[in-house]
């Protein structure tokens, strides 16, 4: 440790038996929202784990300091932000709460006013825990480090070697947005788009096979616009097929994108490439061109219908997915219905459904005709009950099939593990293998609307450092 940091230990204690030295600062991590944040987390862990003597313990545990990596998608990820930041100072009132990320990024003042948090650190800081970690742990109080973005970031990321409790990689390979949906703050929260150079992904998905991942998901705030900023202007496609035959036993999965992304390119991937899972999610929002356009979203309506067609026809069995949000000023009952059929005719394998939430500093949060509260729950509750409709339909297609699929958590039944199908659909396996375990699947039944099977075939057993289940 430090001689700074260990002159500062003094100032915060555990109140436990346990703790009769303090040569180690324990910390603990929390993460709200999106896989960005999780890799992100991860990173925050590497670089602090780098520069001091940290123990990283469980979140539910007494620590020295609580971070909490937050989102600001709704009002809700704010409310459980604070919610979580209080519940950590009762744990232990003598410790130090710093909430980073998206909601600390954006709203920074407004946290520092909670007398539970003792520190702010946005997006642009995160990474730098030599300057902010002493700093809170000192008399910085409430620290506040939130740094605007340039103009012209560049991707800045520590290489990771694992994911605490989790069976899957996530790789981050691009980072902000130029599109400022009129709904959205993670322009603000991310700052401008800037994309991961190809060698530093080959690195990363390099120390996470090496660690004994069998799955690694490429994520990024808009994916779509990969290598629009690099000096080899290297696109989405060419960078995955790159990924793809470096990788042969690696299992390579997209996050979201938007229905205009999905290309002929794209698709002869998803043909050529039995590494490549065959799942996409989109990042549609709404069904109807008039409430597009007043998201400023850069499709409209027919390239979505067109998107999803030509994905249902690339391979059997592919899981489609999108995110929707109900209820976006002015949406018509007419405007909400082209929303309804195309969710009733398209081939979802399954929905997030968002109800509209007012994000200060956005257009939308000033449009004129807000949808009514009631109105919004009664469209949400439509489309969730056509989406568990259709995902029912299309898992129930997998029974008497064999999958390939991750071994995950222990599942809700006894003797059971949950799963993740290459076509992302959740399966309960019969046994006890290994998190982190990729296996061949026969599907044999569905129960309660859940998926089960049994191991036909053990493909790699998890190594290495892999996440506990």
């Amino acid at each position: 440790m430090s001689d700074d940091l260990q002159q500062l230990m003094p100032l915060v204690s555990l109140d436990s038996a346990d703790s009769k030295d303090h040569q180690t600062v324990k910390v603990a991590f929390w993460t709200l929202g999106c896989r960005l944040n999780q890799y992100d987390t991860e990173g925050i862990k590497t670089a602090m784990t780098g520069h001091f003597a940290v123990e990283v313990v469980p979140w539910n545990e007494a620590a020295h300091v609580y971070v909490l990596n937050s989102c600001t998608v709704t009002h809700k990820a704010d409310q459980e932000c604070r919610r979580l930041a209080r519940q950590a100072k009762r744990r232990n009132p003598q410790s130090k709460v710093i909430v980073a990320g998206c909601y600390a990024q954006t709203q920074p003042e407004a946290l520092t006013r909670i007398i539970e948090i003792d520190g702010v650190v946005g997006n642009a800081n995160k990474d730098d825990v030599a300057e902010w970690l002493p700093r809170v742990l000192g008399n910085d109080h409430p620290l506040l480090a939130v740094d605007e973005f340039t103009d012209n970031p560049v991707f800045d990321s520590p290489l990771i070697e694992t994911f605490t409790g989790h069976s899957r990689a996530f790789v981050k390979i691009q980072d902000g947005c130029n599109l400022r949906c009129t709904y959205c703050l993670i322009w603000k929260a991310r700052g401008p788009g800037r994309s991961r150079s190809e060698l530093d992904v080959i690195n990363q998905l390099q120390k996470l096979v090496d660690s004994g991942y069998h799955e690694a998901i490429l994520a990024g705030i808009h994916l779509g616009g990969y290598g629009r900023d690099l000096a080899s202007r290297t696109p989405l496609v060419k960078l995955l097929e790159k990924v793809l035959v470096e990788f042969p036993e690696l299992r390579i999965r997209l996050s979201s994108i938007h229905p205009n992304e999905v290309s002929e390119e794209l698709l002869a991937l998803f043909r050529e490439y039995s590494n490549l899972r065959p799942h996409l999610h989109m990042s549609l929002q709404s069904g109807s061109s008039s409430v597009l356009k007043r998201m400023k979203r850069p499709y409209r309506s027919k390239r979505a219908w067109e998107a999803m067609r030509q994905v249902d026809e690339t391979l059997p069995d592919f899981g489609i997915g999108a995110d929707i949000i109900v209820g976006f000023p002015g949406e018509t009952d007419e405007e909400f219905e082209e929303t309804r059929r195309l969710v009733e005719e398209m081939p979802f394998s399954y929905l997030h459904v968002f109800r509209f939430s007012k994000r200060p500093g956005t257009p939308a949060a000033d449009m004129p005709d807000q949808v009514p509260p009631a109105v919004i729950a009664k469209r949400s509750t439509i489309l969730r009950e056509l989406a568990a409709g259709k995902k029912a339909r299309f898992e129930r297609t997998m029974i008497g099939t064999e999958r390939e699929l991750i071994i995950e958590s222990e599942g809700a039944r006894s003797g059971f593990r949950n799963a993740t199908a290459d076509n992302y659909a959740t399966v309960l396996v019969r046994g006890h293998l290994p998190a982190g375990t990729l296996a061949l699947v026969k599907i044999e039944n569905m129960v309660d609307g859940i998926l089960s099977g049994v191991v036909s075939k053990v493909i790699h057993e998890a190594q290495g450092v892999n996440p506990v289940g």
